[in-house]
C-alpha cells in the first residue's frame, strides 16, 4: 500500500507519564522548527496514551519533521513517527 505524504505526522512510543498539556507544548516546542503546526492532537485516553498528531500547514514541513525526529530521544523515549494515514484518525 502506497502511502501519499500529507499534513499529520503521527508520532508515538511517547512517554505516558506526561500530563497533556506539557506534552503539547513540548512537542509544539520541538516540531515548530520544522513550520507552522496548525494543531496537535494528543489524548490521554487509554487507548491513545503515548501518541500524538502534529498537524502542519503543509506538506514538505510534515516530510521535513517526519525525517529529522525519527528516534528523536523525548523524555527518555525514542519516539517513532510516521506519516498519519486515515486509518490513524
Amino acid at each position: 500500500m502506497d502511502i501519499r505524504p500529507n499534513h499529520t505526522v503521527y508520532v508515538n512510543n511517547l512517554n505516558e507519564k506526561i500530563k497533556k498539556e506539557e506534552l503539547k507544548k513540548s512537542l509544539y516546542a520541538i516540531f515548530s522548527q520544522f513550520g507552522q503546526i496548525l494543531d496537535i492532537v494528543a489524548m490521554k485516553t487509554l487507548k491513545m496514551r503515548g501518541q500524538a498528531f502534529v498537524i502542519f500547514k503543509d506538506i514538505n514541513s510534515a516530510t521535513n519533521a517526519l525525517r529529522s525526529m525519527q528516534g528523536f530521544p523525548f523524555y527518555d523515549k525514542p519516539m517513532v513517527a510516521h506519516i498519519c494515514q486515515v486509518a490513524d484518525l
